[in-house]
């Protein structure tokens, strides 16, 4: 059946010389999770060994320094051959499980000039680019001597790369970093022969090809990635230019192209162009017209929609990041027939976000999946004594405590007072760009299920019926109540919460006052935008939704704008009335604002009355997710996880 329903995903391909067991490519994704200079540890190669045995046909590497200069905090490094041996026990680990892999050259266009962070480039321009690598200043204009010796960096870099195993190499010639920089107007605005011409700006990776090839050999697979188009960049790259691009670099060399896009998605624009399954395949479908080296799909794919590129010849290869990442074992499991087993990914660009932002080098994350980056550390190995474990509260700290303590081997049952498991997670699922909570929901509801945890919804639990079933160990997560501010008129029939409005359980007119402008406060005037109704948004401090990172709420703010949705700042409501809201502006004007409903969305408090309750009298107790202190999905599955494991 499987085989059936995917048979162009599990069909043997090859790159050149080296040859795929299938066409699921786990494409380079940055992890900071490199070591001082460079090298890799051990939680890098855990990290990808996992992705090897969970049955990928080709691993890309993470995009790594060419140059013995540091590029990026936390980057990884192909310059230096004291780095070789740690990278053979990497090559020496995918091997194992037959799975390919190569390594991506990355110049992010950041070089360390003793001891200082200096950018570099084609021509002096500040233009759009992307968060990480990038200094806010004008960069430095590389002269020919010194673009010589950067292509002599990505040959030596290559050579490493075939020394320590590596089956292939891809050159990062996409987003914004150096070898694209050279490839776009926007940034090359070169007179002399690395700019110009399409011919000319495409120079400097046809150099590098060529210099690669006589470090390697001819048969050694080597290939490219691009931007097939930007957007919402001026005199950025046209697919009309890749077209003349694709051919000169396939003559001088590249075995296969990758095809990217840059202004979309995880990428910083101003561009309108939405994060959503498939964006990128046009693109590949246009590059694949242009020649017979095999072309790598990109772009928010999944298994079913890859097996419909394949099947259509859009592309030859199919890549997934974030899925890969939630999932390490998905082409395995799908190959066995156990889809419903697959973590999905919620496409809430956490990984990317905090990657972005990671000033501490903690690395990327994963808000489904806890392991990641921790694949060693969160290891679920049986229990040597079972324990009789009661989990209160049924949403993701809860949910994911309850399957890893069965799994385990514990007894475990989880009370919960809805009709239904999920708990905010319900909520979360239900505002514009949150649909793909849902089948997350269903995953961890199937997950108690396989696991063996017995479930009893519609429970109030006190302190009374958790003592009774005599419990060795109980887990409290049942989750933050709303906060309320003492705003006068608080109390008046017309004020609800966020989540009531959400979860249905109380209704809202057509004109409608949200107070509080956080991430919830914003996602449900995003939500009744939506229907129809009139929102003005009130916040005391003067940025909107400034707990959310910036991807998100960039798209999140476009939303509402979009939508029409009034946006106050740094304003205070000083009193809510039947029909209406008198509100302090910014500049201390009073206003009144027309409300059919005011909305609360200020904060979570703790909801811990029942760990209060049990405290000394239980054997073993835990509090965690909001119920410990409110914060985000991530923190309540990363604690709900290790509680599962400390049990």
């Amino acid at each position: 059946m499987i085989a059936a329903r995917f048979k162009k995903v599990f069909e043997p391909t090859s790159i050149g010389q080296m040859q795929l067991k299938n066409r699921i490519v786990m494409p380079p994704t940055g992890t900071n999770y490199a070591e001082e200079g460079g090298a890799i540890g051990q939680r890098t190669l855990d990290y990808y060994e996992a992705r090897a045995r969970g049955g990928v046909g080709l691993i890309i590497v993470e995009g790594s320094a060419p140059n013995p200069q540091r590029t990026i905090s936390y980057q990884a490094s192909l310059g230096d051959d004291k780095l070789i041996p740690r990278w053979q026990k990497l090559t020496d680990a995918a091997h194992k499980y037959n799975a390919r892999i190569a390594i991506q050259i990355m110049h992010s266009t950041m070089e360390n000039w003793d001891g200082k962070a200096v950018q570099v480039g084609p021509s002096p321009l500040i233009v759009p680019a992307r968060v990480m690598g990038i200094s806010g200043k004008p960069p430095h204009e590389l002269t020919e001597e010194e673009i010589a010796e950067r292509i002599g960096w990505f040959a030596s870099a290559a050579r490493r790369a075939k020394e320590a195993g590596f089956d292939g190499v891809e050159i990062h010639g996409a987003h914004q970093y150096l070898v694209a920089a050279f490839l776009s107007s926007a940034t090359n605005q070169r007179k002399d022969k690395y700019g110009g011409s399409v011919e000319n700006k495409a120079r400097f990776l046809i150099e590098i090809i060529q210099a690669i090839r006589e470090e390697v050999g001819p048969d050694f697979p080597v290939w490219v990635r691009i931007n097939a188009q930007e957007w919402g960049v001026e005199d950025g790259i046209t697919i009309e230019e890749t077209k003349q691009v694709v051919p000169l670099v396939v003559a001088a060399g590249a075995q296969a192209i990758h095809v990217s896009g840059y202004g979309v998605g995880s990428y910083i624009t101003t561009a309108p162009i939405p994060d959503t399954q498939g964006f990128l395949v046009p693109l590949a479908e246009e590059v694949k017209k242009l020649t017979n080296v095999p072309v790598i799909a990109v772009g928010r794919l999944d298994l079913e929609l890859g097996e419909r590129i394949l099947e259509e010849g859009k592309a030859d290869l199919i890549a997934m990041a974030r899925r890969l990442m939630a999932d390490p074992d998905l082409p395995n499991k799908a190959a066995e027939g156990r889809l419903d087993e697959v973590i999905p990914c919620i496409g809430c660009m956490e990984c990317i976000e905090r990657l972005a932002f990671d000033e501490r080098g903690e690395g990327v994350i994963c808000v489904v999946n806890p392991t990641l980056g921790r694949e060693r550390e969160y290891q679920i190995k049986p229990v040597r004594k079972a324990k009789n474990v009661v989990v209160v509260g049924g949403g993701p700290a809860g949910l994911q405590a309850a399957i890893v303590a069965a799994r385990r081997g514990h007894e475990v049952t989880l009370l919960e007072k809805d009709e239904k498991l999920g708990g905010q997670l319900n909520i979360a699922a239900l505002p514009p760009f949150k649909g793909d909570i849902s089948p997350w929901i269903n995953y961890l509801v199937s997950q108690v299920e396989k696991a063996g945890v017995a479930v009893k919804l519609n429970t109030d639990a006190t302190a009374e019926i958790v003592i009774e079933g005599n419990p060795d160990a109980v887990v409290i997560a049942t989750g933050g109540t709303p906060a309320m501010p003492d705003t006068p008129g608080i109390d008046k029939p017309n004020v609800v919460t966020a989540q009531d409005v959400l979860s249905g359980k109380a209704g809202a007119g057509q004109n409608v006052v949200i107070i509080g402008g956080g991430m919830i406060g914003c996602e449900t005037g995003h939500y009744l935008a939506e229907q129809g109704k009139t929102v003005t948004i009130i916040e005391i401090l003067k940025r909107m939704a400034s707990d959310m990172l910036f991807m998100t709420r960039r798209r999140l703010m476009d939303g509402l704008r979009s939508k029409k949705v009034t946006l106050l700042t740094s304003a205070t409501c000083e009193e809510i009335k039947e029909d209406s809201v008198r509100v302090t502006t910014a500049e201390g004007k009073k206003e009144t604002i027309p409300a059919d409903t005011v909305i609360i969305a200020v904060d979570y408090k703790a909801n811990d009355r029942l760990y209060k309750a049990l405290e000394g009298k239980v054997p073993e107790i835990y509090c965690i997710g909001d119920s410990s202190q409110p914060r985000r999905i991530l923190e309540a599955t990363s604690e709900g996880y290790r509680t599962g494991l400390a049990l």
